[in-house]
């Protein structure tokens, strides 16, 4: 919002609003390959920004993702068309919900977080697809 006169174009004058969601200074990033869940971490914003990526400062923290967090990652995945996805969810008052489903998902930061390694997950699912 600070810069739409500078972006100036008529896609930056367009505003989504949404109801605030009371939430932890952190969010989950759920990563999904396929119709698994191979990965999951907590991202903590730091102390200067709402904002918890890790490129901006988020810290990430592993995760034993539970049932319920894996279902609705899944079920998140799955409406969009599935792949090898990044699914960000908060922990509301109301339970989890999905801020968002990432198609182009960096993957370095949870790798090292959890140990798990997402890029060879990719290149079997990859695989896996490219036999069908």
């Amino acid at each position: 919002m600070e810069h739409r006169e500078t972006l100036g174009g008529p896609l930056h004058r367009i505003y989504y609003v949404q109801r605030y969601v009371a939430k932890p200074r952190r969010d989950v990033r759920v990563i999904v390959v396929g119709d698994c869940v191979v990965a999951a971490a907590y991202r903590y914003a730091p102390e200067d920004d709402w904002r918890t990526n890790v490129a901006r400062g988020g810290k990430m923290v592993a995760l034993e993702p539970s049932e319920e967090l894996c279902d609705v990652a899944l079920r998140a995945a799955e409406a969009v068309g599935g792949g090898v996805l990044g699914v960000d969810v908060l922990e509301g008052p109301e339970g989890l919900l999905v801020n968002e489903v990432n198609p182009t998902v960096e993957f370095k930061g949870i790798s090292a977080a959890t140990g798990v390694d997402v890029a060879m997950h990719v290149a079997k699912y990859v695989l896996e697809v490219a036999r069908c």
